[in-house]
């Protein structure tokens, strides 16, 4: 089916004391190639000058607004944008992320050819540092499509709050994301939707995953605590799961605490991750997944805190930041 100009998508970012990132993450929105937007940013209780900034943007171009609350979350947050949205469809992006230029057009377009029980369509990640360089060049890059309960219950294949494209109702048949969240909420949230629709993926890079240490998700701890519940729910709610599957997850989930824990310097938590992950699945220990945490780990330990994998490499832009009027307002 031939995508139409005016299917319009509404894009939703939750914005929070980030006004160093907020220019870059809109300007990447509003440079899409597919210009059938509405951008609505929640500036949830920022005390910084993002609200400024996006009021600044709105001035420039008519597709963005801005809601303001006192600070009640992420989840609320995204949830009070798509209930003043007119979209059929809702992308979001965190505040800090980036995206290609053909990011929406190329989702749309898988969407619009797919029957109606495709609800969501996401696409692969690159992990970014502060300075937009791509340091971690496959932050995921799934290709599971279909009915992905299992895959997405094993290691969320949508990789972040930034890559979904989804279809309005199937938000609505799963109420929004969950509002006592406000970390590990979008994993809980494409599971939830995986429960309900079916998945598509765009397997290319349209994402730009920011990886720095004043990320909420890098809070190890309660990020643990966070994914805990979450499996908790996924037990409740479809119990006739596998083990296999649980197993599986346990290994995903500690890898991923293990990645944080070393951003953080937390190594002894790091080790105890480590240690987890092959508890749960020791054939695990060879493999290149499992084996590129340990450069990882050593390389934060002397110090290098802009490690990247390809370090011989000079890391490319992933997108140019915009001018400096955009960022700064």
């Amino acid at each position: 089916m031939t995508v139409r100009a005016d299917d319009l998508i509404s894009v939703v970012i939750p914005a929070h004391n980030v006004e160093r990132f907020i220019g870059q993450t809109l300007q990447s929105v509003l440079n899409q190639t597919h210009r059938a937007l509405e951008v609505i940013v929640v500036d949830d209780g920022s005390t910084d000058g993002t609200a400024g900034i996006v009021v600044s943007m709105a001035e420039q171009d008519p597709r963005v607004r801005l809601i303001r609350t006192h600070n009640v979350g992420v989840s609320a947050a995204r949830n009070l944008a798509i209930a003043d949205s007119r979209g059929e469809f809702i992308a979001t992006i965190d505040a800090d992320d980036l995206w290609r230029r053909d990011k929406l057009a190329r989702q749309l377009a898988v969407l619009r050819a797919s029957g109606p029980e495709v609800g969501l369509v996401y696409c692969w990640s690159a992990g970014i540092d502060e300075r937009n360089r791509i340091i971690l060049p496959a932050w995921n890059n799934s290709a599971a499509a279909g009915k992905v309960l299992r895959e997405i219950v094993v290691s969320g294949i949508a990789g972040n709050g930034s890559t979904p494209l989804i279809r309005r109702k199937y938000i609505d048949a799963v109420g929004g994301y969950d509002a006592g969240l406000t970390l590990c909420e979008d994993w809980k949230f494409y599971t939830a939707l995986a429960g309900v629709c079916e998945f598509a993926v765009v397997p290319d890079y349209l994402t730009g995953y920011r990886l720095h240490l004043n990320s909420a998700s890098v809070n190890v701890l309660p990020m643990e605590k966070a994914i805990d519940g979450v499996t908790e729910w996924i037990v409740r709610t479809w119990p006739s799961l596998p083990q296999s599957v649980f197993v599986d997850r346990r290994y995903t989930v500690y890898a991923y605490l293990a990645v944080l824990a070393v951003r953080q310097r937390e190594f002894y938590h790091a080790l105890r991750y480590l240690a987890l992950a092959l508890r749960a699945r020791p054939g695990k220990a060879l493999t290149l997944s499992y084996l590129q945490l340990y450069p990882l780990l050593l390389a934060h330990a002397i110090g290098l805190r802009t490690f990247r994998w390809q370090f011989w490499r000079k890391p490319e832009i992933f997108v140019e930041a915009p001018p400096s009027g955009a960022q700064n307002g």
